[in-house]
């Protein structure tokens, strides 16, 4: 087994080759165009300044396997989606609860409904980031910690948690 190249062992001869190679499996075997969206969303939007919630459960998952690993779900024609349940979690040193964002998503029409609840309870304010909208939306949490952003997009959406005195904490991105 040979050792990887490093870039700055690259030669300028290198370049050319290297561009027919990317153009050559671009061809035969293209990144799904939801993967390059995630992609491009989690480096894009990312926030730099918020800790990672971990999906750690999703109701349309029937394996612990992460929910951008998993096939889509196909329905016949008709049917009504069923409301999703998931869970994002932050895990202190200790293995315990440090936050939890729990949400349920609907569909209303073309659009979702997210409906959530935050643990600890208490005010915060929810941003929800799409890649298909430049701006990040916000909603605030009332003091129950019970929070509904309406009028969301289908496809790759990430929230962000801000809570006076604490670090903001971001979700993995997700597909809804």
């Amino acid at each position: 087994m040979t050792e990887p190249i490093e870039p700055d062992e690259l030669s300028p001869e290198d370049g050319p080759l290297l561009a027919r190679l990317e153009a050559m499996f671009s061809e035969a075997d293209p990144a799904p165009a939801e993967a390059v969206a995630l992609a491009k969303a989690s480096f894009i939007l990312r926030s730099l300044d918020a800790e990672l919630a971990a999906l750690v459960e999703d109701s349309e998952s029937e394996s612990a396997e992460p929910a951008g690993s998993r096939a889509m779900a196909v329905r016949g024609p008709g049917a009504a989606p069923q409301p999703r349940q998931l869970t994002f979690q932050v895990v202190d040193e200790r293995g315990h609860d440090e936050v939890v964002i729990a949400v349920q998503v609907e569909a209303v029409g073309a659009r979702r409904r997210l409906t959530g609840h935050l643990a600890p309870q208490g005010p915060a304010t929810i941003e929800v980031r799409q890649t298909a909208s430049a701006q990040a939306r916000s909603v605030d949490a009332d003091g129950r910690g019970l929070f509904i952003i309406d009028d969301v997009l289908p496809g790759p959406m990430s929230l962000t948690l801000r809570r006076a005195g604490s670090p903001a904490v971001a979700t993995q991105w997700t597909l809804v």
